[in-house]
């Protein structure tokens, strides 16, 4: 007697773990964008966040000046766009920081006699107070001569003004070398210089510290080549950076 064959029952749809598995990397997912969102935390950008699962979707909403993207914190995109600020008009208003900067700087010195003792270059990112060779220092040396304070405390008058601005103090030499006990060589020298300054600004006209950074660059970013007693004069030089509060943070 032949056996009864028995039937196969196929199941219609998704096979049974399909379900499971989306469930859990769904999970998965809102888990790890949670903790990345939390890792700067925001009400507003929670609020966005949260909105964006409403009806168990998961939607990128856009709102008038930022995408959740961007509501996800900087690790995604570094900086938000603000709504009717294109890069072309952000350019311009700090072009026209500087220029004005630049110009009150000029009328400045020229009304306490320093225009023949700093040059004021610009450019769109920021203007440069050139201190020319033995104004602030005797050669060799990195402390301030007396005279030298007082320009500087006539600088920093106009530079309180300017709060908002970062301040970058840069110390520049010849290449003629030095090798003393306290400076090996020209790094020493224009660092230390450049500290000086800092130092004065900080301790004697109460700029916040945070507000300024120094460097030395020695005998490498010179103005002219050092091949004449004039040329290696305008090499030697400190100079005082003041950044346009829309690139503080570029230099």
């Amino acid at each position: 007697m032949a056996k009864k064959e028995k039937k196969i029952e196929i199941k219609q749809g998704l096979a049974e773990w399909m379900g499971t598995y989306g469930d859990m990397v769904t999970l998965l997912l809102c888990f790890f964008v949670l903790m990345f969102a939390s890792s700067s935390v925001d009400a507003e950008k929670f609020k966005q966040i949260a909105s964006s699962f409403s009806n168990n979707k998961i939607s990128v909403m856009t709102t008038s000046s930022t995408s959740i993207l961007e509501a996800l914190g900087n690790g995604i995109i570094s900086m938000p766009k603000v709504e009717g600020n294109s890069d072309k008009e952000f350019e311009n208003k700090g072009k026209e920081e500087m220029d004005n900067m630049a110009e009150n700087f000029k009328t400045y010195f020229a009304e306490n006699d320093l225009q023949d003792k700093i040059e004021v270059e610009k450019n769109d990112r920021y203007i440069t107070l050139n201190f020319k060779d033995g104004i602030l220092f005797e050669s060799g040396s990195s402390d301030l001569k007396e005279e030298a304070k007082d320009i500087l405390s006539k600088v920093a008058d106009e530079l309180l003004k300017y709060p908002d601005n970062h301040i970058k103090i840069e110390g520049h030499t010849d290449n003629m070398p030095i090798n003393t006990p306290r400076f090996p060589n020209n790094w020493y020298l224009s660092a230390a210089r450049s500290i000086s300054v800092a130092t004065y600004f900080t301790n004697n006209k109460g700029f916040s510290p945070d507000r300024i950074s120094t460097e030395g660059y020695g005998e490498y970013k010179p103005k002219a080549p050092n091949d004449t007693s004039e040329n290696r004069a305008i090499n030697r030089r400190v100079e005082i950076k003041v950044i346009s509060k829309y690139y503080n943070n570029e230099l």
